[in-house]
């Protein structure tokens, strides 16, 4: 009998890496610095009925539901209530339900200290990596056990993806460079692989290290700094790659031009027959819930807007006045130097949009000219009544960042602390407003920190005409939510239903923007002269 052995095959993401130019805005893409070397637990399963006609367990496990193996124990399908993959946060988390018929995998194959679910998750295009993870098990629900009544044998872990010594202390260490060449060093040690959109970042200083890799890393990002149009956000994938990304440079990345993916069907492999994959063709990266995209993995099934606006604004405020002392050998022995600085800090926005797209920033100003026939309305800026003024510290800024670091005049890179706030206040104006998209399928072609359209329509006609009475077709496009999104992550679930032509695996998109456009086009505010 044949051994089948998970080997994922080598190759990038097909949504593509290089930059490129087009008309109007320069395309940017996150792209591969160096890969991988974790080391992960071997999966393998002996081939069946080989040379048979019907299918074979090898041709449906990982692609028809998840591969997983919990120490020597493989979980058949018949077992998994549910599975889910949430890769939202810095690190991919597990959710996994399990019913067993007798006791075995309580008694011998119980996880303890340490233990791992081991999981994999193929495609049906070569074109994309498949998912291989390993996730060191964190929690498990108490599992009842009666000497007297024979009950079901049912448990749910929970586990992160386990990355060695992410989150130990392994002792002191300093590296001297920027935010983002400290950080490769890092991933390294780490044996991950590094992603990014940058060539590097403008903050040379040295970093020290002296608490557990994920608190230092998560230091490190929020003071890094490029310019006063960049913000910086890290995350570790389901493919093992740290990621450190301009999110600006997503944010204003050309929307000329939309990106080709792998055409992927979402019809289980039981109503086709064939055991190799699907040749693969091309599809605009696009959802939508368009009738059209309906048996693939970008047909949207349901989405919803999730609002926390108001709550972000009064937590971290529409703008900030930032205040710290800075302090170094060489303003000392200068008076006529700045000591005391504040200075006020807002988002950032597309220059392109602000007069013709919403900002989350408060209620529009009501303008007794423009709407005579309406009630009128309290007009507050929110602006100016929701700012917050946090005091910084003591910067230690290097003035001679060019010299040899015995004779720096500091510790801090001049932004440090500028750095800080423009960090945070940006990533939160990302959470203010976010649209969850759900698919049935997997769709490997989205990595989070894409940036994708999606086009909803509206297929009602009366609720068109609800909207504007310009409407005259029975479908027309939702235009507040379609456009272009930034792909904040993602959740991948299986559940076990009855057979189906559509995949039992699904996935959840958390899709975000800065500026919205409104419900009905208009044409953009001219600039005063």
């Amino acid at each position: 009998m044949a051994d089948y052995t998970f080997n994922p095959p080598n190759g990038s993401n097909i949504s593509g890496q290089a930059k490129q130019n087009d008309a109007g805005k320069e395309k940017y893409r996150i792209y591969n610095i160096f890969k991988p070397t974790i080391v992960l637990d071997e999966m393998s399963l002996k081939e069946t009925n080989p040379g048979g006609k019907n299918q074979k367990i090898e041709n449906k496990t990982s692609l028809e539901y998840p591969f997983i193996k919990i120490n020597d124990y493989i979980v058949s399908m018949g077992e998994i209530d549910y599975f889910e993959i949430d890769s939202t946060r810095r690190l991919p988390t597990i959710i996994l339900s399990l019913s067993f018929t007798n006791d075995r995998f309580f008694t011998k194959e119980m996880p303890k200290d340490g233990d791992i679910i081991s999981v994999a998750i193929t495609n049906k295009s070569d074109l994309l990596i498949p998912i291989r993870n390993d996730y060191v098990i964190t929690s498990a629900t108490p599992l009842k056990k009666s000497t007297s009544i024979k009950e079901g044998n049912s448990i749910t872990f929970f586990g992160e993806l386990f990355v060695p010594g992410l989150s130990g202390f392994r002792g002191s260490s300093a590296y001297i460079g920027t935010s983002m060449e400290t950080l490769k060093k890092i991933a390294k040690v780490l044996n991950l692989g590094f992603n990014t959109n940058e060539e590097n970042t403008d903050d040379k200083q040295l970093w020290f290290i002296s608490t557990a890799f994920d608190i230092s890393i998560e230091e490190i990002t929020s003071r890094a700094w490029k310019d006063e149009n960049s913000f910086f956000d890290w995350w570790i994938d389901v493919y093992y790659n740290f990621n450190f990304v301009n999110v600006q440079k997503q944010l204003l990345s050309s929307e000329d031009e939309i990106d080709i993916a792998a055409s992927l069907g979402n019809v289980s492999k039981e109503f086709y027959w064939g055991n190799s994959t699907d040749k693969t063709a091309e599809t605009p990266k696009v959802f939508s819930n368009f009738q059209g995209y309906k048996t693939t993995s970008f047909y949207i099934t349901s989405w919803k807007p999730i609002n926390k606006s108001t709550a972000i604004t009064y937590d971290y405020g529409a703008s900030v006045q930032a205040c710290f002392y800075e302090h170094n050998k060489v303003i000392y022995d200068d008076p006529s130097k700045t000591k005391y600085w504040s200075f006020k800090m807002e988002p950032a926005y597309d220059p392109e949009k602000v007069k013709s797209h919403i900002l989350l920033r408060g209620r529009a100003h009501w303008d007794p000219s423009l709407n005579k026939n309406e009630p009128a309305q309290a007009n507050y800026k929110y602006v100016d009544l929701y700012n917050i003024s946090p005091w910084l510290g003591i910067q230690y800024t290097i003035s001679n960042p060019e010299e040899d670091n015995s004779k720096w005049t500091g510790n801090h890179h001049k932004n440090y602390c500028r750095a800080q706030i423009q960090n945070i206040l940006n990533r939160v104006e990302l959470e203010k407003l976010i649209v969850e998209v759900s698919v049935q399928g997997t769709n490997l072609n989205i990595i989070k920190g894409d940036k994708l359209p999606v086009v909803l329509i509206q297929k009602e006609r009366f609720e068109n005409l609800l909207i504007s009475k310009d409407f005259l077709a029975d479908a027309a496009v939702e235009f507040f939510y379609s456009g272009w999104y930034y792909v904040k992550g993602f959740t991948l679930c299986w559940g076990r239903s009855e057979p189906q032509v559509f995949s039992q695996f699904s996935q959840k998109f958390i899709l975000t923007r800065r500026e919205w456009p409104t419900p009905i086009p208009t044409t953009p505010i001219k600039k005063d002269n």
